[in-house]
């Protein structure tokens, strides 16, 4: 039994540089392929495949960013959670996406304003950026499979720790 009354606070969680260096990456990567997308469907399909590479891909990634965004910052705030919040969080990006289609599919005249395969063509691009630009950020980055103690964390009267103890 000690004589202070509090316990001491555990020491606060270092934070996590490598969602925001991940997901700054994957929309950079994504950014530039949707960008060389919409040049190719300018330059082969005109202006209606250009807006439809554009607005494919704009919806893709602020779809892929807000989901990675919100595992990342629950990963942080809750591990535990993390795996429940990551397939819920994909299962509605898939049900948003899907959405978005079925309303496309359902307005008129939109063959003037938008190709719809190049509208496919802008969310396979994203896709493709952002799976292959995190595939390589998570081979490369240096995470550590668990956290070591502090230094001073260990006990410090010197005892042999006997049994499950070691």
């Amino acid at each position: 039994m000690t004589t202070d009354p509090t316990a001491p606070a555990p020491a606060a969680r270092a934070a996590r540089p490598y969602g925001v260096a991940a997901l700054g990456a994957a929309v950079l990567a994504a950014s530039v392929c949707s960008a060389l997308a919409a040049l190719l469907g300018l330059w082969l399909g005109g202006s209606a495949a250009a807006v439809g590479v554009l607005v494919g891909a704009g919806v893709t990634l602020l779809v892929l960013a807000t989901g990675f965004a919100i595992v990342d910052m629950v990963a942080g705030l809750m591990p535990g959670a993390s795996l429940l919040v990551a397939v819920l969080t994909y299962t509605l990006q898939m049900v948003l996406l899907a959405g978005l289609l079925v309303v496309l599919s359902g307005v008129d005249n939109l063959d003037d304003v938008l190709s719809r395969q190049w509208f496919a063509a802008g969310v396979l691009t994203v896709a493709a950026a952002w799976t292959v630009c995190l595939v390589v950020h998570a081979m490369r980055a240096r995470i550590p499979l668990y956290d070591l103690p502090e230094s001073g964390a260990s006990s410090g009267s010197g005892s042999r720790l006997e049994g499950s103890e070691r």
